[in-house]
């Protein structure tokens, strides 16, 4: 049976001692080589801040990553709200293929969207001010010509901040928005299913546009199980459960 594997938000810390990081290398070695293909939809990575430094940082999850696309099983990430400054250096250590968000994918004949999910986290409007400006191409460009320390301890601050923030706001703010949800479907017409993370929330949740009945399925971080959706070629998506490694 051919499938596919689809998975977010393991936040792989800077420590290999860490659970987190040894689940996800057990899972590299054992489970993903058996796939067709692996999908990491954003936040591989608790912190990026550089090339030049997560290559040395998460030196043993870039060995492990490139030894399985040199395995011949292809690896495809889409940038997250934690480590979207990854660039050309990431991608050539490791021969993993980045995807746009969102982005559309054929899954044996079934067209799945994918996305990392905090764009449409919209009721939280001090995050998407936050997002666009962290996204813009003038502020990385100067993020990535300050000196490592400093780089750093500004993505340490923004981690710690972030965490602070999150825990004083109501749930709701940063669910996604189903208007958002809907409006990112109508641009798809041809996708009944949309894949996202970065909420840690997982779940299926159907709802009904004008035009066809959809499917929202969302990807559970790795604490403090590990969280996969599999893709088979004979099966519905309405058949896939949620599992542990």
């Amino acid at each position: 049976m051919a499938f596919s594997l689809i998975t977010s938000d393991v936040h792989l810390h800077t420590d290999d001692a860490h659970p987190i990081n040894q689940a996800f290398y057990r899972f590299l070695e054992a489970e993903a080589p058996q796939a067709d293909a692996l999908y990491l939809v954003g936040d591989l990575f608790e912190r990026w801040v550089g090339d030049d430094i997560g290559l040395q940082e998460y030196a043993t999850a870039v060995a492990k990553l490139s030894a399985l696309t040199r395995s011949g099983t292809p690896v495809y990430l889409m940038y997250g709200n934690r480590d979207f400054l990854m660039g050309n250096a990431f991608c050539e250590a490791t021969g993993v293929r980045i995807l746009k968000d969102p982005c559309l994918v054929d899954f044996y004949g079934v067209p799945v969207l994918l996305s990392h999910g905090d764009q449409l986290c919209t009721d939280d409007r001090e995050y998407q001010k936050m997002r666009r400006w962290f996204r813009n191409p003038l502020i990385q460009w100067l993020f990535l010509r300050l000196p490592k320390s400093k780089r750093q301890s500004i993505g340490d601050k923004l981690r710690r901040q972030s965490q602070t923030l999150s825990a004083d706001k109501p749930e709701v703010i940063m669910d996604v928005n189903q208007s958002a949800v809907e409006t990112l479907m109508s641009r798809y017409p041809q996708s009944c299913h949309l894949i996202h993370g970065h909420t840690h929330r997982p779940a299926h949740h159907p709802f009904e546009m004008a035009d066809r009945r959809c499917h929202r399925w969302v990807l559970g971080d790795w604490r403090p199980e590990v969280q996969l959706l599999k893709i088979s070629d004979n099966q519905v998506l309405e058949q896939i459960d949620f599992r542990s490694v």
